[in-house]
């Protein structure tokens, strides 16, 4: 996202972004959850429907078993290669390596993703300070919440079961977009909002018209798309009560509860 406080510069030096791989800042290590998001600061990644962005997240083990921590995300940064070769880059990243640097009970490596939203607006904490990785710069953008630790750190997240993503962000899909979206038995729509290279690296924005064709959903659930008459904007605050939902396909596709849809066409 552009970042209003503190953009990074489009170009890297090349001894610089060799010292951020060679040397992670050990000096930041946590020794517990960084839930609590402060120092607020606005952000805004314009026309970026299609473009490459990377997360990672550094979790926390609860007394029930589940697992808490924060996400680290580049959506919006300029990085200093193109897409594929930062691809090689993200998955080249060792989590045992970044739980010694940073702290956590593990590491989750969330991508490569590909925005699928036209723009979003929203807050990033910490004052938009950057933790680069491997070159990639990151944000502090919010706090995740899983049912099982062990399982989501293991490399696979749960599909088609919403968890809670705690951030305060816009979405916005621009009038004559096509949108994907789950419903589930009860009745919530869930709205794509990126799509992950992870399980397939081939995946691509031209080729959502036939996803629901590679989707094995569970007993109830439904998939859809259609084409928005008017602008649509996805919301959620980081604070708030209920907090905000997200569901992944099983390609790690994500869908953030739509309280405005309806599951009728």
């Amino acid at each position: 996202m552009k970042r209003i406080h503190g953009v990074l510069p489009g170009v890297f030096a090349a001894a610089a972004l060799a010292a951020a791989i060679a040397c992670p800042p050990t000096a930041q290590a946590q020794s517990k959850p960084m839930v609590n998001l402060t120092d607020p600061c606005p952000i805004k990644a314009e026309n970026w429907r299609g473009r490459a962005f990377y997360e990672i997240l550094f979790m926390f083990r609860q007394p029930d078993g589940g697992g808490i921590g924060n996400y680290f995300n580049s959506l919006g940064n300029a990085l200093p290669e193109p897409n594929d070769a930062m691809d090689v880059r993200f998955r080249a990243l060792d989590a045992e390596t970044l739980r010694k640097d940073y702290g956590g009970d593990g590491v989750f490596f969330n991508g490569p993703r590909r925005l699928v939203a036209n723009t979003v607006t929203g807050m990033s904490w910490e004052g938009c300070k950057q933790r680069v990785i491997a070159g990639i710069p990151l944000n502090l953008d919010g706090v995740f919440e899983v049912p099982s630790l062990e399982k989501f750190v293991s490399g696979s997240m749960p599909p088609y079961r919403p968890m809670v993503s705690k951030r305060t962000s816009s979405m916005i899909f621009n009038a004559g977009q096509t949108v994907y979206e789950l419903i589930t038995p009860e009745g919530a729509v869930y709205t794509m909002f990126s799509l992950s290279l992870k399980i397939d690296p081939k995946n691509t924005i031209e080729d959502l018209p036939t996803l629901g064709e590679r989707l094995t959903l569970p007993t109830g659930w439904q998939f859809r798309s259609r084409k928005l008459d008017n602008e649509m904007v996805l919301t959620a605050t980081a604070d708030s009560n209920p907090p905000n939902t997200v569901v992944l396909d099983q390609l790690e596709g994500n869908y953030q509860y739509n309280a405005g849809a309806s599951a009728k066409k």
